[in-house]
Formats: C-alpha cells, sequence, structure tokens
C-alpha cells in the first residue's frame, strides 16, 4: 500500500510539474528553420526586419542554433536605418547561442555563453523562464536547426 501511494505521488507530481517546462526540443520541428519561425512570428517583425535579411543564409543554414528574439515591443527603442553594420553584429551576436542553449532546452540549464562571449543566466521564477533575472521568455518556438525564444527584452551585456 505504501509503495502504491509513493508511486502515485511521483505521478502527481510529474504531471503537475510538467506544464511549467513547455519543453521544446531544438531540431525537432515543422516549423522550418529559424529564420523561417521569426518571418513568420506577427510579435518579432522588428527583429526579422533587423536580422533576416542580413543573416539570411546563417539563419538558414544547417547549424543549430539558439536565436532568442527580442519582441517588436522590446526593440522600438533601436532605429535600424541608423544602427551600423558593426552594431548589428554585435546585437545580433549577443542574441545568438550555437553553444549548450541550442542543444539542450533552456529551462534545464543554468547559463549559455552568447556568439558575442556574454554569459546569460537562466532561472525559473514562478512558470517563467527567465534570462539574466530580467527578460522574460514568452515563446519557445522548435525550429529545423534550432530554436526560437521570444523574449520580452533585448539582452544587454
Amino acid at each position: 500500500m505504501r509503495v502504491r501511494h509513493v508511486v502515485l505521488t511521483m505521478f502527481m507530481a510529474a504531471v503537475l510539474i510538467t506544464p511549467l517546462f513547455a519543453q521544446v526540443t531544438p531540431g525537432d520541428s515543422d516549423n522550418g528553420t529559424v529564420k523561417d519561425v521569426i518571418a513568420d512570428h506577427e510579435d518579432v517583425s522588428s527583429a526579422y526586419e533587423l536580422f533576416g535579411t542580413e543573416f539570411d543564409e546563417f539563419l538558414s543554414g544547417d547549424e543549430q542554433l539558439a536565436l532568442f528574439v527580442p519582441t517588436d515591443e522590446a526593440l522600438d527603442q533601436i532605429d535600424s536605418e541608423e544602427i551600423s553594420g558593426v552594431e548589428l553584429q554585435s546585437l545580433f551576436n549577443r542574441h545568438v547561442a550555437t553553444g549548450l542553449a541550442s542543444r539542450e532546452p533552456i529551462e534545464f540549464i543554468e547559463w549559455f555563453i552568447t556568439d558575442d562571449g556574454e554569459q546569460v543566466t537562466v532561472s525559473v521564477e514562478d512558470d517563467s523562464v527567465v534570462l539574466n533575472d530580467s527578460a522574460v521568455v514568452v515563446e519557445a518556438i522548435a525550429a529545423t536547426n534550432g530554436v526560437v525564444y521570444i523574449i520580452d527584452e533585448s539582452l544587454e551585456s
């Protein structure tokens, strides 16, 4: 009888905790490439204008990557016509990770390194995945070449 209670308790805990972590497996998708995902998502059209055409080949490539895309609201303060090529590359690299974050569901890692060499901390607070104690992951979308994480603010160094 006691074993039955333990098994039932473990099962219920697993059922209740699973929704907290809407696990997205990188590379397991019918959504197309990372570029396709941001091109089709209505809340990140500013990021697509900024990154989509400039980094088209990289975002459509075979390399597994995690792209952390700020929402349009988060990117409102950036004038895409006045940003220089170097600034754009730096901004892009701050929002891309080709290491661990591109291979593992982000909610199960403590930190990752972006392509500009910056460390980003990951924590789970209530039901939300939080980056650097401020940017909240709003949505995670699997792509054939990685994962797109829609975030509510830009990642700062």
